[in-house]
Formats: C-alpha cells, structure tokens, sequence
C-alpha cells in the first residue's frame, strides 16, 4: 500500500477563510498566482482521488492550514477537510491545523478537530505561522496532541511558497528540543527538513518519537544522507509525501523508485512506516 503522508485538499469546493481569493493573495508569491487560483477554481476531490488511482496512491494525509495570525487566512478549513475524509473514508486521512498564537482557543480547537471531527494529526507549519516550536509557550498544546494520542506534523526547513516566512522557525534543532520535552509526543518533520538534511537524521536517530517526510525535494534526494538512515537503523523513520499539489504523485514516485537503496527500505518510505505511524492495519 502506498500512502501519500502531506497532501492538500486544495479544490474549489473546500472552505476557505475570508475566500479563496484572499488565500491565493496572500500565501503565495506573485508569480504562481494566478495559475493556483485557476487550478483551484478547476479542481476538483474527484480530480485528486483520479490522480490518486492513476499514479497508485491508495491513501492520502490530507491537512488544514490555519494562518489566522501571521496571515489573516485559513487554507481549507478542519471542516472541509473532515467533510472530505467522510466522503471518502477509504482514501484519506484528515489531520486538523490551528493557529498555535492563539493560546487556549488553539488547545480547545485541536480538541474539537480531534473529538467532535474525528480528525487524525495535527498539521502546523511554523515558518509561515511565525512561531519557535521550543517554545514554553507552546506546551499545552503539545500537551492536548498528547491527551488526544495525535501525531503532530511540523514543517521543517524553510519555506519557498510565502513571502515573509521566518526559515529559522523550521531548523529542526527546535524539534530536538521539544522530542526532549516530549518524548511520547509523536512528531513527524516535512520536506526532509531541507537544506538541514543532517540536522534532521541526526534529531531522527536520537529520538525514538520523531519521523520526517519526504516530500518536494525530489531534485536534491542525491543530497539526502539515506546511507546514514540504514545504517543507523532509521529505515522505519522516513515517510513518502508529495505535497500536493506542490508536487506531483507520479515525479515523487519515480523519485523514490530512483534510488540506490533496497527494495525493503523502499517499501518501508512508500507506505509501511506510515500505517504504523498512523496506527492502520494493512487490511
């Protein structure tokens, strides 16, 4: 089974806050624009789950993306990402974002998502939400993603799509921090937490709780220390993503199937490390 572990249930029927328009405007940098509204405006769930079927994706992470302080937008809704996963049950996998700035009303969202949504994870990006994941601030909601027995994905690295997005808030020296604080606090770090492609196997092999995803740096895998997972007995820890739709599921797929490394590794990135992750059984 294959399962995609980042992708974005962009399509013009999800719900977003104030409007898709505003979204567009401020997320995404000038250039690309006008071609992502117009690609929203065109896509729809069943679009995605086609691309899904055609490139052999069986089961997707489809998250929310809540920027209400840094940005004044909420990119699909934990609503609309709940309403699309009782759509399709079988294919995808809903994980809630809040905005972490917000305090308690933050805690008491995720608890909603969580119990009254029945979404899985939680998703937040901390260089666009402009927020140190290390920091004490933070604790209750880690510890509410603990309560609730939740994985929680960071964004790692930095951050190309936004204008004004903080890169240091993604080194993943902050999720070594905060694997220390929690330990039982499942954390998975995105986009091979690039360029900190050391950094991160290093937060990855010390701490039992952290796993990271694989997605959109597909160009610079030849980078990415995959000997060094292997030997150190991290096989388990990494996790096929795309991104979507920021990057495409076939290109993501060669990318892996591309590689120098056994054939059981590859199985583990495409699906195995994530069912255990997210607690599914193969049937």
């Amino acid at each position: 089974m294959v399962v995609d572990f980042h992708m974005h249930p962009l399509v013009r029927d999800a719900e977003y806050i104030p409007n898709l328009a505003t979204v567009v405007e401020r997320f995404f940098r000038p250039n690309v624009r006008n071609q992502m509204e117009r690609d929203i405006r065109e896509r729809t769930l069943e679009d995605v789950i086609g691309e899904m079927d055609e490139a052999g994706i069986e089961k997707g992470v489809v998250v929310a993306m809540d920027l209400t302080s840094a940005l004044g937008i909420v990119m699909v809704t934990n609503d609309s990402v709940a309403r699309m996963v009782g759509e399709h049950p079988d294919r995808f996998i809903g994980f809630a974002s809040v905005d972490p700035n917000l305090g308690d009303a933050a805690v008491r969202e995720l608890e909603r998502a969580v119990r009254e949504l029945g979404l899985r994870g939680l998703k937040l990006a901390p260089p666009v939400q402009r927020f140190a994941p290390n920091d004490d601030r933070f604790n209750p909601l880690w510890e509410k993603a603990l309560e609730l027995g939740v994985p929680v994905w960071l964004h790692t690295g930095h951050q190309l799509s936004t204008q004004g997005s903080i890169a240091k808030f993604g080194h993943p020296m902050l999720v070594d921090e905060l694997a220390l604080r929690y330990p039982d606090l499942v954390i998975i770090m995105g986009h091979c937490a690039c360029p900190w492609f050391w950094d991160a196997w290093s937060v990855c092999c010390r701490h039992e709780n952290v796993y990271m995803d694989l997605s959109v740096y597909t160009d610079l895998y030849h980078h990415f220390p995959w000997d060094a997972f292997a030997s150190y007995g991290q096989e388990h820890k990494l996790l096929f993503a795309t991104d979507y739709p920021f990057s495409d599921f076939k290109s993501s797929l060669k990318a892996i199937s591309d590689l120098n490394i056994s054939e059981d590794f590859k199985r583990k990135i495409l699906g195995e490390n994530a069912l255990k992750v997210l607690g599914i059984s193969r049937g």
